[in-house]
């Protein structure tokens, strides 16, 4: 097996010599990260509540994918569950015109509901804190986000052949 893995190694580390940039720096220091929180990450010490905001490593990610450290609404987890389904926001509200981009009442926040996606919660760093508070979305951005999230996701009608 070692041999295996030196080899997809060498072969990684060739493209990404290929390519020297400083996102090829990045993408191998994020494959670093990952591979340790893989193998040694553990799960938060901190409870994980839905409809909160907590810090999560997203990684480096490939085209238009959120990227980094960064906050996430947590819409879906289990107590025992290892998994959560987040929604990344942005550090900055970005006051654009996309539907499916929520500003958030209660942080300088966009919420990017397109950007769904399944975790794992060794990923999950910090709960998200204002004046050392957990922050929760309002009941206006959780009914805007569920009517977004409806939009995007729902399945269409079946085609008849």
């Amino acid at each position: 097996m070692n041999a295996e893995i030196n080899n997809n190694m060498e072969k990684t580390k060739n493209l990404l010599n290929s390519i020297n940039t400083a996102d090829a720096i990045q993408f191998s220091e994020w494959t670093k990260e990952k591979t340790n929180l893989r193998y040694y990450g553990q799960l938060p010490k901190f409870p994980i509540y839905n409809n909160f905001i907590y810090w999560c490593n997203l990684g480096i990610n490939i085209g238009s994918e959120q990227n980094k450290l960064r906050p996430v609404l947590v819409l879906r987890t289990f107590k025992n569950s290892p998994i959560c389904t987040i929604l990344p926001l942005t550090t900055k509200r970005l006051q654009d015109s996309f539907w499916f981009h929520i500003d958030l009442e209660i942080i300088d926040s966009t919420v990017l509901v397109e950007q769904l996606k399944v975790v794992s919660k060794i990923r999950i760093i910090d709960p998200y804190r204002k004046k050392g508070n957990l922050v929760a979305i309002s009941i206006n951005d959780w009914n805007k986000i569920n009517s977004q999230l409806e939009n995007l996701y729902r399945l269409r009608p079946l085609k008849s052949k």
